[in-house]
């Protein structure tokens, strides 16, 4: 339901106004197991916000969750809002310090906002106003903020989607708070939205935004179809992207494989290092069992020791223990096609470069891997050997209960559901 996995023992501060957006998403977390940190402002300019307020505090002791609440008239003199200012930029000033704040006490994993469709579109059209370019990051479900993760989960929904989930679930929502923050809190724009777009105006939008973005949507969409398959992603695709979407690509990508690694912002611009930092071949620790691999122009997961990239050397016949795999060539391996005069072997994990002879065709081992339909891990794993002028000279066979053949010995450590 959410576009976000999170971690069950993550840490995440969600802004709440008890409008029907910020219940929907914090009922749908709970559903995922997650106890979101609430936080809330009163900028007192509704007379009815006080008793929503209340509303939300007895809700959050209720449900077990941490309320965090702050209300503007104990702002100290400076920072109070003064008549003749922009209200709109002040209140956005105090409530991502407010929330800031929150985000540094309890060492959150990301600030997770309720932002839905309507301020994608709200977005788009305030940038067709002004006559500038749309961006395609408005459509990122991660970014960041001041050192804060920011992850948007909602961007599927329109505002009138989650109001009927809310009363679908009987999710409680203040409509007086609703009111508040499109009187108070958003642009003319956005109420406009709200007041008259009709559904089919509505997806004429949505459909012009996608055309104006088209090559950014297109290039996002084939990363998240290579990161639902389990494939690699080619680094020089991912830095077409702006910060915002190489973000929510690295995110997913990342999160995939495990919901544990905690990404920060300075995480992230550390692994845009990583990828353009002219080192080949390279390993990025993410935790102690995720690692990004760099190969050339891709990037992949591994997610244990084994799963990294590695070569040994084998001088002549003889007997080689590995982490990936054990031999005995000390007998010949000819029935493998290796022949004494192809020593020294070098015996080491696929590279995106890597090309083989295959029934007279040149093939390249990784696409070999897909055919094989070899699971992910193996992939990262799988050794291939050359001969002492660099040609790859064998690729074991993989297939499900494959049965050796061969009197040399090659034993690759296999787990019970590859075997």
């Amino acid at each position: 339901m959410l576009n976000y996995k999170f971690d069950k023992d993550g840490v995440y501060v969600v802004p709440c106004t008890y409008g029907h957006d910020s219940m929907a998403l914090v009922d749908m977390m709970q559903k995922e197991g997650i106890k979101p940190i609430i936080a809330a402002i009163n900028y007192n300019k509704y007379h009815r916000t006080p008793a929503d307020y209340e509303a939300l505090g007895n809700y959050c002791k209720e449900h077990g969750l941490i309320y965090e609440y702050l209300s503007t008239d104990e702002l100290n003199e400076e920072a109070q809002h003064v008549d003749g200012d922009d209200f709109v930029e002040w209140a956005r000033k105090v409530r991502y310090d407010f929330f800031q704040q929150i985000y540094e006490k309890y060492h959150a994993d990301a600030l997770v906002l309720a932002h839905q469709q309507d301020d994608i579109i709200e977005a788009y059209l305030d940038q067709k106003e002004r006559k500038t370019k749309a961006n395609s990051y408005e459509f990122s479900t991660v970014s960041s903020y001041n050192g804060m993760l920011v992850v948007r989960p909602l961007l599927a929904f329109s505002s009138q989607d989650l109001q009927d989930y809310d009363d679908e679930n009987h999710v409680p929502y203040s409509a007086e708070g609703d009111a508040y923050e499109t009187e108070h809190t958003l642009s003319h724009t956005r109420r406009q939205i709200i007041s008259k777009l009709s559904e089919a105006e509505r997806e004429r939008l949505m459909e012009e935004m996608h055309f104006v973005n088209d090559d950014s949507v297109r290039i996002i969409d084939s990363l998240n179809t290579s990161i639902d398959e389990g494939e690699e992603l080619e680094i020089r695709v991912l830095f077409s992207l702006t910060h915002n979407e190489f973000a929510s690509t690295i995110t997913k990508f990342v999160q995939r494989y495990s919901s544990k690694v905690k990404l920060t912002p300075m995480t992230i611009a550390k692994i845009r290092e990583f990828m353009i930092d002219g080192t080949p071949t390279e390993v990025f620790k993410l935790a102690d069992d995720v690692f990004l691999i760099k190969e050339y122009d891709l990037v992949t997961i591994g997610q244990n020791f084994d799963s990294l990239p590695y070569s040994y050397t084998l001088e002549a016949p003889g007997v080689l223990h590995t982490d990936q795999f054990d031999l005995d060539f000390s007998m010949g391996a000819e029935d493998r096609k290796i022949h004494a005069d192809d020593y020294p072997l070098t015996i080491r994990s696929a590279i995106p470069t890597d090309f083989c002879v295959v029934d007279s065709y040149l093939q390249q081992v990784r696409s070999l891997f897909k055919i094989w339909e070899m699971p992910n891990r193996l992939r990262n794993v799988w050794p291939i050997f050359l001969n002492k002028d660099g040609k790859i000279i064998y690729v074991p066979r993989y297939r499900v209960g494959f049965s050796e053949y061969h009197t040399s010995v090659l034993k690759i450590h296999l787990k019970e559901d590859e075997r």
